[in-house]
């Protein structure tokens, strides 16, 4: 669902945990001696939200409270307190008002609403509750644990652990990774390539107009987007998809992401990949504009600059990195690695692998750039190999499906872009394809899962994972920037 809207844009985070939070609650089990109750709860909690956002945001902000699920307002909001007042949890004279009190304070608390006098007299009224129950019900949405109940304790468990989950995620410091190119590298299937999704459309003409970012969410159910334009969120969506990214690439100045990225954890840090135009777009020079700006301004972590393999040390691809060293990589002191992708475009029969590496870093070394780290990939095997072992071949497009043998074929016979010291391990996606059998059938042939598998590490792109792991999560980079540029927090006035 997309929902179009017109106000100063808020801290996106607290918006897409919002939206998270909205996910969870309507998605919780709310019985009654086998009846349930949760389509009450769930209308009980969007009116009252929707009330108290209408009054912060005067009507511009409480569509947020409907997203999932589109829901329909059936009931008055009394006749969904009547029903769940009047069913008693476990024999205790606690009902579920108090959790849904608690989940609303909490919502609020993500969006940054200050809960005057005002608007909590509003929730108890919604409520029905006395002040004396009321306030009880108050501490004990500020502090769980307080409950000496236990069964009135655990009805509280799901919400502690999904909201504490939340604010660990809050805290967890963000490593940026920048993605640069001239057009016509494959810089948005790479994209889509080291994402592990197709989140980014991915056409032979330049297809990316703004900055899209994409952050890592191990707990994401769907793909979470917002469109920003103008220092204004105009459009969200809580189940964006290629077609949706698509449209707002037209028309936004910034596009931001929140989806499960593949083989990436939020253990220790959130991974944040920042797609920018391709500078040398002759029909639109504000491309080169929207990229250089967007570097000048925000502070990344990591730099991955991608070649074309079929057009290496060109102009254009001289003409940017110039710039990049001159004008980026000194005020930001950014690392740096540079990817040659199309790989599997090159006929390596008449070319080696090692003299275009070698001839490409030579071409980067009279530059001044020193000792560059160079990844020979196909992004664009790497995609589909990561798809089929995802078990998302559903989605091939015919062309897809032709494609996939022979390229399972080439990567395990032919081709193999690996660096020789590079470490692979089993990660979950081979053992989770494993669980269902030893191949997957495509287009009435079987493919074994473990081909597969070998020829997604000989596509090179899980040695350049692997090495953006080890660099993003070292000492050095764990005491740097460890917050989001000011750009991406536009906050509302």
């Amino acid at each position: 669902m997309i929902v179009e809207c017109k106000h100063k844009k808020e801290s996106f985070q607290n918006v897409f945990n919002f939206m998270n939070y909205v996910e969870f609650v309507l998605a919780q089990s709310i019985y009654y001696k086998n009846k349930n109750l949760g389509e009450y709860y769930t209308n009980a909690y969007c009116q009252i939200i929707n009330d108290i956002l209408e009054k912060t945001y005067n009507g511009s902000f409480h569509h947020y409270a409907k997203l999932k699920h589109s829901i329909d307002f059936k009931y008055d909001i009394k006749i969904c307190i009547k029903n769940i007042k009047k069913r008693f949890l476990f024999g205790n004279q606690i009902d579920y008002r108090y959790l849904l009190l608690a989940q609303v304070l909490h919502a609020c608390k993500m969006l940054d609403i200050d809960l005057d006098e005002n608007k909590l007299e509003l929730c108890r009224k919604h409520l029905s509750m006395s002040k004396k129950a009321f306030n009880i019900a108050v501490e004990y949405a500020k502090n769980p644990s307080n409950i000496k109940e236990q069964k009135i304790q655990k009805t509280f468990e799901k919400y502690v652990e999904f909201s504490n989950k939340q604010n660990i995620y809050r805290n967890t410091p963000i490593r940026h990774i920048g993605i640069c190119a001239n057009m016509s590298c494959g810089k948005s299937t790479f994209v889509n390539a080291l994402l592990g999704n197709d989140f980014l459309p991915a056409r032979n003409e330049a297809t990316t107009a703004c900055v899209t970012s994409v952050y890592d969410y191990d707990f994401a159910t769907h793909l979470l987007g917002m469109a920003i334009k103008e220092n204004h969120t105009y459009s969200i969506s809580d189940n964006a998809d290629v077609s949706v990214v698509n449209t707002w690439n037209t028309q936004a100045d910034h596009i931001i992401l929140q989806a499960d990225l593949d083989n990436i954890s939020n253990e220790n840090i959130i991974v944040a990949v920042h797609d920018t135009p391709g500078v040398n777009n002759s029909a639109n020079d504000e491309h080169k504009k929207v990229t250089m700006e967007f570097f000048g301004n925000n502070k990344m972590d990591l730099i991955l600059y991608v070649a074309n393999a079929e057009h290496l040390a060109t102009e254009d691809d001289k003409n940017l990195l110039v710039e990049l060293r001159d004008k980026i990589l000194p005020k930001s002191k950014s690392k740096m690695l540079f990817v040659i992708n199309k790989f599997d475009s090159i006929d390596i029969s008449k070319e080696s692998k090692d003299d275009i590496v070698i001839r490409y870093l030579e071409f980067l070394e009279d530059l001044g750039f020193e000792k560059p780290k160079i990844y020979p990939i196909s992004s664009k095997a790497a995609r589909l190999f990561k798809m089929a072992l995802n078990g998302r071949v559903d989605l091939f497009s015919q062309n897809e499906l032709d494609e996939f043998k022979p390229l399972v074929n080439k990567f395990n016979r032919r081709l193999n872009l690996a660096a020789s010291n590079d470490v692979f391990y089993i990660k979950e996606t081979i053992q989770r394809s494993l669980e269902f059998g030893e191949s997957i059938t495509l287009d009435g042939e079987e493919v074994e899962i473990q081909k597969i598998y070998q020829a997604l590490k000989n596509t090179g792109l899980l040695g350049l994972e692997s090495d953006i792991e080890t660099l993003l999560s070292n000492d050095e980079m764990q005491r740097g920037n460890s917050t989001l540029p000011e750009i991406f927090f536009l906050k509302a006035k």
